[in-house]
């Protein structure tokens, strides 16, 4: 599959977090899509969540991309998303 076509194949995701409050080896371990009886565990490195959202319970959103399911980044619950508004053109 050539770069173009990937490229348009592509779509983002923004998926609900809180975090489980496991740290090991650089990782924080998230619960993603909480409240909503599903139990999907993340693992996500350390360095992508701020300082400030890195406690237990926090709760923030995972922008992903796929295929792949590729972490773009972490994103405050009312933060606005340039990704997401420009692939709804």
């Amino acid at each position: 599959m050539d770069a173009d076509k990937e490229e348009r194949c592509s779509f983002y995701v923004r998926v609900p977090a809180k975090v489980l409050g496991c740290l090991r080896s650089g990782e924080i371990t998230v619960f993603l899509f909480p409240g909503h009886g599903l139990v999907l565990t993340q693992p996500i490195q350390t360095y992508l969540i701020p300082e400030n959202l890195r406690m237990p319970n926090s709760k923030f959103d995972v922008l992903f991309k796929y295929p792949g399911v590729e972490i773009i980044r972490i994103l405050h619950r009312n933060e606005f998303c340039l990704e997401l508004n420009d692939s709804k053109k």
